[in-house]
């Protein structure tokens, strides 16, 4: 029997910004994610205009770091909020080092989970390249449908790539939510 790593998803701060850089650096990020290039005070500036708090009824974008065992593997990120249409877009990376023991799929359904205490909220969806089978096998765990492919939407490292878009709504959410238990146990930390 394996043991459970800890998780546990804490507000992205200014002081995260390195550690977020160092992320999008990493080769596998850089070759399967459409990350354009980006300074550290642009990454810096990202930050502080997220929020973490979803009782803030003026932000639209949000930002929170993964931890395991003290230290920082990753980031959710929610955006493009439209309270209206009631839908957010979800976003997450992961250290290459953290990949494939499931720390990914449990940030991100702790994230939905959060979004849908939201009564406004219809739907969440999420984009992946058409070679990131991992992000896929996320957003397939957690029931998201593939709803379409942009052909040649994303760049990266100078190469076209088609674009998946995956989407989940909230009665699908609500059939999912008795699976999602032992993906939710333990994982926000202190505001």
């Amino acid at each position: 029997m394996t043991t459970r790593l800890p998780l546990r998803l804490i507000p992205a701060r200014p002081e995260h910004v390195d550690d977020w850089r160092a992320m999008r650096e990493e080769p596998v990020a850089r070759s399967l994610m459409p990350l354009e290039p980006a300074s550290r005070e642009a990454l810096l500036k990202r930050l502080v205009e997220s929020s973490a708090d979803l009782d803030d009824t003026r932000a639209t974008s949000f930002r929170w770091m993964v931890e395991t065992e003290g230290v920082l593997i990753g980031t959710v990120s929610a955006r493009e909020l439209s309270r209206f249409h009631g839908r957010i877009e979800v976003g997450y990376m992961l250290r290459a080092a953290w990949h494939g023991r499931g720390l990914g799929t449990r940030a991100v359904a702790a994230v939905v989970a959060r979004l849908f205490d939201w009564d406004f909220l219809h739907r969440v969806w999420l984009t992946t390249a058409v070679d990131n089978l991992a992000s896929q096998g996320v957003a397939r765990k957690l029931g998201f449908s593939l709803e379409g492919v942009m052909r040649g939407h994303y760049l990266i490292e100078g190469r076209r790539k088609d674009q998946q878009v995956w989407g989940l709504v909230r009665s699908d959410w609500e059939a999912r939510r008795p699976l999602w238990r032992p993906l939710l146990e333990d994982t926000w930390g202190p505001d």
